[in-house]
């Protein structure tokens, strides 16, 4: 209070020096505004005052949205599961975990509760949000699960293993089997019951049911290259069954049907492999922008461009496109933008950073791609970008464990790394952007002047 009440000392002596040239009436006036304004101001705490009127610097860091609080209810309040809790048994697996649950009558997120949908999946597919209803809730979170959400959902599942192990009396792989085998699509609520269980310590709202198959997916998913073993499988499914690929991913435990496709195409497909060479880029530049000379705007093209041009190749259509998209197309916007030579990771690392972004699945990579820092990057070849430091991390730091390998220490290894000279790449793409200059912007502008 003390420079407030200064101010008015000030005032008052200026007041007071005056007073000898003004009537003795008006000073009498002065005197008891003065008082008043005194006693006043002594009495009220100034700190809101002077935060209302003094204004504060702004953060120029958007600092990343505190999340809601999540409302809670009893798993009991549903009156599903009091009906489900009076007609259990005792006899299977899935009844003792229900049965174990609903007893312990555990707090669960009131919205996803109140949702309680149930989505069927035969197989290891993750559940999208095209399977949910549209009018899903906007505080339910689908898909993106970080690797600590991962963690947390097996860390349940071990937890209620271990609490039901008496009763149960499976291994480990037994008990899975019994649980996220089971293909009888009458058990979806009972298999939310469990997928609330393992929603438990979760940051975000999810659906139990897309909990389950999460859960499903980690437990059973194999990751990493085909064995000789599986090839074979590959083989010789397909001449029996034909491109029953979802029905292949599930007999080899895969979750991506795609990745068993191209693993197939590969198989039966003699290939060409190795570096893209400058003859093939060309060629690429050329055939993609016959199929869509709008193609850096709309990106529009179709399947069959792609296998026309990987055919043209002798290489994998796949392989071609993902060329195109993390490698050619960056390059071209990116010197549309006039920050082709710019070191987008650095400015990727600190964004990240100050924006407490430490996994993959806390950026919108598309959202991203449109701030003007990033102008000419593509989400994807952000995302790309992403992928490859944190390889180059895991690689320089092996001690860490996935949970750890965020974007605090993305930055330690970049920093601590050595640049390495990209001359021969700059005038790589240099000669590549000279080629698409003279041989295909050129083109289109005498077109368009024709």
């Amino acid at each position: 209070h003390f420079y407030k009440r200064n101010i008015f000392i000030r005032n008052t002596t200026m007041a007071m020096i005056l007073l000898p040239i003004i009537n003795s009436t008006t000073r009498k006036t002065i005197r008891t505004i003065y008082s008043s304004v005194w006693h006043l101001t002594s009495k009220i705490h100034s700190t809101s005052i002077c935060e209302s009127s003094v204004k504060k610097p702004e953060n120029k860091i958007k600092q990343k949205k505190q999340k809601k609080v999540q409302a809670v209810c009893p798993i009991m309040e549903s009156e599903e599961h009091k009906a489900i809790q009076k007609e259990l048994g005792r006899d299977t697996p899935l009844d003792i975990f229900v049965s174990h649950i609903l007893a312990m009558d555990i707090l669960v997120n009131k919205v996803a509760l109140d949702t309680n949908v149930t989505v069927f999946r035969g197989n290891l597919q993750l559940i999208g949000r095209a399977d949910l209803p549209k009018d899903l809730d906007p505080e339910l979170k689908v898909g993106r699960y970080s690797v600590r959400d991962n963690e947390i959902i097996l860390e349940n599942w071990s937890h209620l293993k271990n609490q039901t192990s008496k009763k149960l009396q499976l291994d480990e792989k037994d008990a899975i089997k019994a649980i996220f085998e089971d293909t009888n699509k009458d058990q979806g609520l009972k298999k939310n019951i469990i997928g609330y269980f393992l929603s438990q310590g979760l940051p975000d709202a999810r659906l139990a049911t897309e909990v389950f198959q999460r859960a499903k997916i980690l437990l059973f998913a194999k990751k990493g290259d085909y064995s000789p073993e599986e090839d074979q499988v590959i083989i010789q499914f397909v001449e029996k069954e034909g491109n029953k690929w979802a029905a292949l991913a599930k007999r080899l435990e895969r979750s991506s049907t795609s990745s068993v496709k191209r693993r197939y195409e590969l198989l039966t497909t003699d290939y060409k492999g190795g570096q893209f060479t400058a003859g093939e880029d060309e060629i690429i530049l050329s055939e993609v922008f016959n199929a869509n000379k709008n193609i850096l705007m709309d990106k529009n093209i179709t399947t069959e461009d792609w296998k026309r041009i990987g055919n043209k190749l002798g290489r994998n259509q796949q392989y071609v496109q993902q060329h195109w998209v993390h490698c050619l197309e960056p390059r071209l916007t990116r010197h549309q933008s006039g920050t082709l030579h710019r070191d987008v990771r650095k400015v990727l690392i600190d964004h990240l950073l100050q924006h407490n972004m430490l996994f993959a699945q806390d950026v919108d990579w598309k959202e991203l791609a449109k701030l003007p820092k990033f102008a000419g990057a593509t989400s994807q070849y952000l995302q790309k970008k992403w992928d490859s430091m944190r390889t180059r991390t895991r690689e320089k730091y092996p001690e860490l464990s996935e949970d750890k390998l965020t974007t605090e220490e993305i930055h330690r290894w970049y920093n601590n790394s050595k640049r390495n000279s990209t001359q021969k790449k700059d005038e790589y793409y240099e000669d590549l952007i000279a080629f698409y200059l003279a041989n295909i912007k050129q083109e289109a502008g005498d077109k368009k002047h024709v």
